[in-house]
């Protein structure tokens, strides 16, 4: 292809030349002109066919060395994403002997111990209890390895509907409140905030994909945070509504910005442990934007990190004012002064 190309090149250039002498020259010769006068006017001829051939050729060396500067810098670029990606696989399989043995040596464990008559009924319901809770933290981490799969190869499904947000938060809130990573947290203020006060926000989206984002982020920010402040919910800003997830955790350094929504990244410091694959945020990356968001993120070192996005005004089916208006807010009904 480049050959044939090339060979083009040189016969468009061949003819524009055969023509460019031949019909300048009977030109030269039409006008009557001394051999003196026609020397020196073909002398001109012949600058003005090297600086046009000058230029020519020019410009199409500087072409050719922009595409091997650009080929050069995407080969550097590819080189760069392979050696992250590589490092990021090792990472994942580092993690995974640890990350998926951990609930599977619990499984077989208390399967043995409730085989063993010795143990009382009370010990049994203990063991079934970690039973249960090692098999959901091992199905946990197998659905989001098909769900990061699923949404980088873009098969995963949206199923957008209407549905009542403030309903959708509160639940969640309410999920977090009476789950064992909060009572581990008690010197976590852990709050939900409505930045519509009174105000039920119906919106077109999918719920189930909003609470999982709400879900992953609130996870990490329990991870990451020993004590202060964790809080959720939105506030209405000029294109929509900002849903954000905002804590006083130890945040996250220079060094982990451009990695924090790579898959398998786990950052530094959790304050919970290790637990869980690094897949949270990269989840939730692209979750968000299939919702026709992007997830942000604003933090300070050893102050806390903020995750926002905004949902478009087309998305926001209705507000109007609550029915239980006039009722004690959620926050206050829980942590009575």
């Amino acid at each position: 292809m480049k050959n044939r190309i090339a060979l083009k090149i040189a016969l468009i250039y061949f003819f524009i030349g055969f023509l460019w002498i031949l019909f300048s020259d009977q030109f030269i010769l039409s006008m009557g002109m001394t051999n003196k006068t026609i020397t020196v006017v073909q002398t001109y001829k012949g600058w003005f066919f090297v600086s046009l051939t000058a230029l020519f050729l020019f410009y199409i060396i500087r072409n050719e060395m922009i595409k091997k500067s650009q080929i050069e810098a995407d080969l550097v670029k590819a080189k760069i994403k392979a050696e992250e990606s590589d490092l990021l696989k090792s990472a994942f399989l580092s993690n995974m002997s640890h990350e998926i043995r951990t609930p599977l040596n619990g499984i077989l464990g208390f399967c043995e111990l409730l085989l063993d008559d010795s143990f009382s009924a009370a010990d049994r319901q203990v063991f079934a209890k970690n039973l249960t809770k090692n098999g959901n933290d091992l199905l946990k981490l197998i659905n989001d390895i098909m769900d990061i799969s699923r949404i980088q190869e873009n098969q995963y499904d949206i199923s957008k509907k209407k549905f009542n947000l403030n309903n959708l938060l509160n639940a969640i809130y309410f999920e977090f409140q009476q789950s064992d990573v909060k009572a581990m947290r008690k010197r976590i203020c852990f709050k939900l905030i409505k930045g519509t006060n009174n105000t039920e926000i119906e919106l077109f989206s999918d719920p189930v994909s909003l609470m999982h984002v709400f879900q992953n982020l609130l996870n990490n920010s329990f991870f990451f945070t020993n004590e202060g402040f964790i809080h959720f919910g939105y506030q209405q800003t000029e294109s929509g509504l900002e849903l954000f997830v905002e804590d006083s955790g130890c945040g996250i350094d220079d060094s982990s910005r451009e990695l924090i929504f790579k898959p398998f990244f786990k950052g530094k410091n959790q304050a919970a442990g290790s637990k869980g694959f690094g897949l949270g945020l990269a989840i939730s990356k692209g979750l968000v934007g299939l919702l026709g968001a992007d997830l942000q993120y604003t933090s300070t070192p050893n102050k806390g990190t903020k995750f926002f996005f905004v949902i478009d005004k087309k998305d926001i089916v209705s507000q109007k004012p609550s029915g239980n208006a006039h009722k004690i807010p959620l926050e206050n009904k829980l942590h009575p002064n």
